[in-house]
């Protein structure tokens, strides 16, 4: 069979105008999805390079998420802190009225009903929770750490071992956050086992004692114990405010990152508008043009040849 020139002309004609309506509809795409690259199809080599930097930002979002857990943890930390603080405060000024001259032992007795309160804030601050956890609990932190005892010798009893080993590392294995543990805050002991001076709980119940005794020389050396426990917390405070402030680092560092890797995504798979609009005129200019080139091409049947 022998083709005509015709006929290869046409063939030509139709796959040149398929070209460039194909080249037409996915440049359409483009600015209608906003991304140059939807499939990997659309440009193997660089697919490999997406595929690794968006699992890199997935990655790196749930980090940050993470973070903002564990800075919520923190303050909390901080604001149990503070609060205990508070309330030893509170009982340095109920046993300086103690300690004067002018009351008396019915005063002392009301005294006391007031520090037991306080005995339970502090109580209450070591038991913080956050997220479901106690924050003070250290490995065993789905139970609370204490309970209110009179009785006990510390006003309290510990009703977990504490044991704290959780550290939070960031990806590339460096530690970002450690809590401290309710006894190393609050229950401070020395080497055989007696409470130390700056045990919180024993410093309170040693004051509602000397109060409830009316035991003025016991109310006196309270008020020592407690500004030595008031500095010891401003310490475990200021840890946690080192902390937050490591925290705060860790997310300005991943935010950094997520930028970064945003940025690198978005060079490959987004459209360049200007571009991709330049690129649509061509394209629909190259089709009328392609069009008003064939409408031209002289058409002669074989009636024409014959005359």
């Amino acid at each position: 069979m022998i083709v005509s020139s015709a006929t290869t002309g046409a063939a030509w004609f139709l796959d040149g105008l398929a070209s460039i309506q194909a080249r037409q509809l996915k440049t359409e795409r483009e600015l209608s999805s906003g991304y140059k690259i939807q499939d990997a199809s659309d440009s193997p080599g660089q697919t490999p390079a997406l595929v690794r930097f968006t699992g890199s930002l997935s990655n790196a979002q749930t980090w940050r998420t993470n973070l903002d857990t564990i800075a919520s943890e923190a303050q909390t930390a901080d604001q149990s802190i503070s609060s205990a603080i508070d309330a030893i405060n509170s009982a340095k000024t109920l046993a300086a009225q103690g300690a004067t001259s002018t009351s008396t032992a019915a005063i002392r007795q009301n005294l006391a009903l007031q520090v037991q309160a306080l005995q339970q804030q502090i109580v209450s601050s070591a038991n913080a929770t956050f997220d479901g956890r106690y924050i003070f609990g250290g490995d065993q932190d789905q139970s609370a750490p204490y309970a209110l005892n009179p009785s006990s010798a510390t006003g309290v009893d510990q009703l977990t071992a504490q044991a704290s080993t959780r550290i939070i590392d960031n990806p590339t294995g460096q530690p970002v956050y450690q809590s401290l543990s309710a006894s190393q805050i609050f229950d401070q002991r020395a080497a055989d086992g007696t409470p130390a001076g700056t045990n919180a709980f024993a410093a309170l119940q040693n004051l509602s004692t000397a109060l409830t005794n009316n035991d003025v020389a016991g109310i006196t050396s309270s008020l020592d114990s407690l500004g030595q426990v008031g500095d010891w917390l401003n310490q475990q405070q200021a840890y946690y405010g080192r902390e937050g402030n490591r925290i705060e680092v860790e997310q300005q560092t991943t935010d950094n990152n997520i930028l970064s890797l945003q940025t690198q995504i978005s060079g490959i798979r987004d459209t360049d508008v200007a571009q991709a609009a330049t690129d649509l005129t061509q394209e629909a200019t190259a089709q009328q043009a392609a069009l008003s080139a064939e409408a031209q091409i002289p058409r002669k049947s074989l009636f024409d040849y014959l005359g």
